[in-house]
């Protein structure tokens, strides 16, 4: 009896480990892809998700994505999009506020605008300068992407705050004020409703040109 308790206590004590070690390795692995995701600026383009998200068909259409947090080592926060004509981007284009979660390596992105909310990003390669794979959104299907990492610097274009430290204290970024080039193209500020469903004061969603209609 005496041995038979011994056996268990070891085992018990080595599965213990185990699983320690597996979830420990789990929780490095979220923190690592949370390190690589933030404060970088994630270009491309995202298959059928124009169809999709937009109804737009096409290939001149990208997408450009920034991850941040309020600390360095946690795995959730804030982010903005910009999906854009790269004929026009800056008539042509939609941009929402997010925010991202990681668990078990999972990344999910609520936006917003309840409208496009959530997306997860399951089956993914993440590397200094590349992140690429598939999505899935509302409609279940498996959406390919592919980004790089690039110096994005027209984010002032589309927003107010004119800096990215707004997002360390848990900020939205705003949409940019109007001017004289905006009454020529259709535009459609969709903040109220993103603010409605978000719960947060100031949830942005707008959209111009070809992606403003697409939101009618």
């Amino acid at each position: 009896m005496k041995t038979t308790i011994s056996h268990l206590a070891l085992l018990f004590v080595l599965t213990t480990g185990v699983l320690t070690t597996l979830s420990s390795c789990r929780d490095n692995d979220d923190d690592y892809i949370a390190k690589q995701l933030r404060n970088a600026d994630w270009q491309g383009y995202v298959g059928a998700y124009y169809t999709n998200r937009w109804s737009l068909s096409g290939t001149t259409y990208a997408t450009v994505m920034r991850f941040t947090s309020a600390k360095d080592y946690y795995t959730s926060g804030r982010g903005m999009e910009l999906d854009y004509d790269t004929r026009s981007p800056r008539y042509d284009y939609a941009y929402c506020t997010f925010k991202w979660f990681i668990v078990d390596g999972e990344i999910t992105l609520i936006y917003d605008d309840d409208r496009w909310t959530p997306i997860y990003i399951l089956d993914y390669h993440l590397y200094d300068n590349r992140f690429y794979g598939y999505i899935r959104d509302y409609s279940n299907r498996r959406i390919q992407f592919d980004f790089e990492n690039v110096a994005y610097n027209d984010w002032d274009y589309y927003n107010r705050s004119g800096s990215y430290g707004g997002f360390s204290n848990q900020n939205y970024y705003h949409s940019r004020s109007f001017t004289d080039d905006d009454e020529v193209v259709p535009f459609i500020d969709r903040s109220e409703q993103a603010r409605e469903f978000s719960g947060e004061e100031d949830a942005v969603s707008i959209a111009s040109g070809a992606f403003a209609k697409a939101m009618r």
